[in-house]
């Protein structure tokens, strides 16, 4: 995974408690800074919504 997409694993995580606001403010200065990262972003997020079973907390 490309470090843009690792985040995004990071913030959608099965940890039992939501990310940091600091990593999501990451996330957000990258998708304004960098206008090609919105797809990355937007790509792992969507086969994250997409995960079924154990992985229910991805979304």
């Amino acid at each position: 995974y490309s470090d843009m997409q690792a985040k995004v694993r990071s913030a959608t995580s099965n940890d039992p408690w939501s990310p940091s606001g600091a990593a999501m403010n990451e996330l957000l200065k990258l998708h304004i800074t960098r206008k090609h990262c919105f797809i990355e972003i937007m790509e792992m997020i969507d086969k994250r919504l997409n995960d079924h079973g154990k992985n229910w907390r991805h979304v």
